[in-house]
């Protein structure tokens, strides 16, 4: 449950040199074109790739599978190299092991996933960057920018030490993201082929 955590905040590379952070009135259109676009979308499909870093580990691991999102539900599903998934509805998430297994959580009594809610589909409903859980810095290179997320709740900075989320080409729904854990092992998730307000029914977001 614990990699399934950490894998879903679940959405970059890592900070350089030739990055410049934004002005205030930058930030502002940001944010702006980021709540606009959030009004327009009914849905997003994508496939993900995921790679993992960890100090005590020679090579990275890679996973990857499909990200599906809709009105309050929100569905991360890992198809190699096993298969798992946790899915997202209104105040409810059910988790998928490899075996099959599912497993309930109530949201409303439990502060880590529920923080965890916010994260992913703040993402994508526009309402991240209202800075009541994070102290977020805005940089930019190019057409690229990002948002550099650090949690201000103990509880979730035991376990998350920032998250970038990575805007590309000057796209309005986030393409990438880097995920710090206190340890510094991180994970690196990139979107791809995504579409947005592709027709989804219910039956898509059942495990």
């Amino acid at each position: 449950m614990k990699n399934i955590f950490l894998g879903i905040l679940f959405f970059t590379c890592s900070l350089g040199f030739s990055q410049t952070q934004m002005t205030a009135g930058e930030v502002t259109t940001f944010k702006r074109e980021i709540a606009n676009q959030a009004d327009k979308t009914t849905s997003i499909t994508a496939d993900f790739e995921e790679t993992k870093h960890v100090s005590v580990l020679k090579n990275a691991s890679k996973a990857s599978g499909i990200f599906r999102f809709k009105g309050e539900k929100l569905l991360w599903q890992y198809n190699a190299p096993k298969k798992n998934a946790m899915l997202f509805n209104k105040d409810n998430l059910k988790i998928k092991n490899e075996k099959g297994k599912v497993t309930s959580i109530d949201l409303n009594k439990n502060k880590r996933f529920k923080q965890l809610q916010q994260l992913m589909v703040g993402s994508y409903t526009g309402n991240l960057f209202d800075e009541k859980s994070f102290n977020i810095t805005y940089f930019k290179n190019g057409t690229t920018r990002f948002a550099v997320l650090k949690p201000k709740s103990k509880d979730m900075s035991k376990h998350i030490k920032e998250v970038t989320l990575t805007f590309l080409n000057n796209e309005d729904t986030v393409s990438e993201i880097k995920i710090v854990e206190s340890s510094n092992d991180y994970s690196l998730i990139k979107l791809k082929n995504k579409k947005l307000n592709t027709a989804l029914g219910d039956n898509v977001f059942q495990l």
